[in-house]
């Protein structure tokens, strides 16, 4: 009754259903993350930074400051990391002048 095209299409069908259902259940790739540096105004420092953010890989969303160029070393942050709440990153002060 069903050729092998019937079956190869009723497998992915099956294969499309399991990985939505994982997708539901464990969310989207949530605790994979990537390094990017990105350079801004800190409005709490009030200078022009270069920052290296943990951040969600699904949603670019920062979780992390790895390093930022207003310490020495950089690696020693001691500020309260509330860049990580901003919902955009100020241009710098030198490049918008």
């Amino acid at each position: 009754m069903l050729g092998e095209s019937g079956f190869i299409i009723i497998g992915l069908a099956l294969a499309t259903a399991v990985a939505l259902l994982l997708v539901i259940a464990y969310g989207p790739l949530r605790g994979v993350t990537r390094f990017v540096r990105r350079s801004f105004w800190c409005p709490f420092l009030e200078r022009d930074v270069t920052v290296e953010f943990q951040e969600e890989a699904w949603d670019g969303r920062p979780v992390g400051v790895m390093r930022c160029t207003a310490f020495d070393p950089p690696t020693a942050i001691t500020c309260q990391r509330r860049c990580l709440g901003l919902r955009r990153l100020p241009a710098g002060k030198a490049r918008a002048a």
